[in-house]
């Protein structure tokens, strides 16, 4: 997997951290990490052979282990699209690590022996916890999945819709 790959609109979509895209691409972004994740998961480190099938499934899994990257990659261009700064990730990224570490001591609670005060207490945050995460996927995923980007070029770059449009009546005749 050498430089042309990432010159490619995948590449870009994947790991580039700069410039805008469209709804459409988030989606498709955003299914093709999961698709290939999940492929790696299946593989679950086992080694294919058989030429090429051995190569694609080698870039399946540097691919799925760069996975987290890359959905910061989808969200950062998905933000510049809305005109915002790629620093917005951050509180993603801190409610998501909330919600992992209270979910991790929830159930490292539930294991062993424990006073039930304290079951109580994190039981709670658990609930608190995964509840503001799922509210602010779910703001997210409206936000970035479903509002459309801002019209014309913004400090981001250009608006990716706008360069659809013209290259879809680029082949047209003038007055036609």
């Amino acid at each position: 997997m050498g430089t042309s790959f990432y010159r490619t609109s995948k590449g870009r979509l994947l790991f580039g951290l700069r410039g805008r895209i469209t709804r459409t691409d988030f989606w498709v972004g955003l299914i093709a990490l999961f698709g290939i994740t999940t492929l790696a998961v299946l593989l679950g480190g086992n080694r294919v052979r058989g030429g090429g099938l051995g190569e694609f499934f080698a870039v399946v899994t540097v691919i799925a282990v760069l996975s987290p990257f890359c959905l910061i990659a989808i969200v950062v261009k998905r933000l510049h699209d809305l005109d915002r700064p790629a620093w917005h990730v951050v509180g993603l990224l801190a409610a998501l690590l909330l919600a992992a570490l209270a979910a991790m001591a929830y159930w490292g609670l539930q294991e062993g022996p424990i006073v039930e005060e304290w079951q109580r207490v994190w039981t709670l945050r658990f609930y608190v916890t995964a509840g503001l995460a799922a509210a602010l996927l779910g703001y997210l995923i409206v936000t970035l999945g479903f509002t459309r980007g801002t019209p014309g070029p913004n400090q981001f770059g250009p608006d990716p819709l706008a360069s659809e449009e013209n290259e879809g009546h680029a082949g047209q005749q003038p007055g036609g």
